[in-house]
């Protein structure tokens, strides 16, 4: 992060925004071991981190089974649970994709350090754009899991959570143990939402090479130059062709916990709970909003920039041109026709602005019909 001289205000380098996406998903192990850190050791992260996020689920799971009259403590596990279960699918996303994220890592990483200036200044466009955002996501998921964590010291309860063991815990060792297996659960949800911030920065930095590779239209002047812009943007779109299953995968994963961790929390911000309760929930509520509108900027700019805006460019120059290489081009501008979407048919709908406002829509619709459900 640096001062910016002429405007005294922050201005967050490329460079910086890795690292913080880097630090933010550490407990992910997204990012593969370091030349000097051993395979095995950050095999055995992942996997213990695993392991202790199925060492409070099924405790979870198993307080459901013993509560089943009391609505909110089955809700409050529910949630829980769902947190954990977002952050192991995303942690097999990972690992079945582990080369296509180092391919991606590596390339940011290239890119970034061999990249001219003026395709730098282009990137920096959106990472002005959206850094603010993901920096307040951030601190809204630690921040988040932190309050739950702390909960204990201001609510009636002894744990974070109403996991039961089949085991005593009044003795003080055990107590602290589950404690701090609690709480280390806690922010490996939070790594889990933060997850997809990296996965936005990847959509970032593919919008920033179609919008460098349009930039540069006004370069081709003949033949040569036109077949090096056409390979440029091969290469791109089989970079696309990688990174968008991915990213659907990911996207899926956050759009349906979404959903769920909203409708339960809907039922806690109408319930009796007290207000300390009320608002540990209200931020899980407001904050599961945020990874869903994420991929839909990334993912809308991402169709304007592959699409209408590439189409348009080609159009207003190659039309002054030789017939021969405006041959050449319709191929582009065919490609242009049909513009990269993230989107699963039948599971996920496209994601784009107009999908995060109607699905804000059938989040206020699901509280206005939750309330009317208790109310009656």
């Amino acid at each position: 992060m640096k001062l910016s001289i002429g405007s005294h205000s922050f201005r967050i380098t490329p460079e910086k925004a890795v690292k913080f996406i880097k630090v933010s998903v550490y407990l992910t192990c997204m990012w593969p071991p370091l030349e000097d850190e051993l395979k095995i050791s950050f095999r055995f992260r992942k996997y213990l981190s695993v392991f202790l996020s199925f060492g409070l689920f099924f405790p979870l799971l198993f307080s459901i089974v013993i509560y089943f009259d009391d609505m909110l403590i089955i809700l409050k596990s529910a949630i829980c649970m769902t947190a954990l279960a977002n952050y192991i699918a995303k942690v097999i996303i990972v690992t079945r994709y582990h080369r296509e994220f180092e391919k991606f890592r590596s390339a940011l990483n290239e890119f970034i350090l061999k990249a001219s200036n003026s395709s730098k200044v282009v990137f920096q466009k959106y990472i002005d754009k959206c850094w603010k955002f993901q920096f307040f996501m951030v601190l809204c998921y630690y921040f988040g899991a932190t309050g739950i964590i702390l909960g204990p010291l201001v609510l009636p309860q002894k744990f974070p959570t109403d996991a039961i063991y089949p085991f005593s815990v009044n003795n003080p060792v055990v107590a602290g143990i589950i404690y701090a297996h609690q709480g280390f659960a806690a922010y490996l949800c939070a790594a889990g939402m933060v997850l997809d911030g990296q996965a936005a920065l990847f959509l970032w930095y593919l919008n920033a090479k179609f919008d460098i590779l349009v930039s540069e239209i006004n370069r081709v002047a003949k033949r040569e130059d036109l077949c090096w812009y056409i390979r440029q943007h091969q290469e791109i779109l089989a970079f696309s062709d990688e990174l968008i299953p991915l990213i659907r995968a990911l996207a899926f994963t956050t759009v349906s916990v979404t959903k769920i961790l909203i409708i339960f929390s809907g039922f806690f911000l109408i319930s009796n709970e007290s207000l300390l309760v009320k608002l540990q929930f209200v931020m899980i509520a407001i904050s599961s909003t945020f990874n869903t509108f994420l991929y839909s900027w990334a993912a809308d700019d991402l169709i304007n920039i592959s699409g209408p805006a590439m189409s348009s460019e080609f159009f207003n120059v190659f039309c002054h041109h030789s017939l021969k290489m405006k041959k050449m081009c319709l191929f582009i501008i065919y490609r242009a026709q049909k513009p990269i979407v993230i989107n699963i048919p039948g599971l996920l709908t496209t994601l784009s602005s107009e999908y995060y406002a109607s699905f804000l829509s059938a989040v206020f619709s699901c509280f206005a019909t939750i309330r009317a459900v208790v109310n009656s």
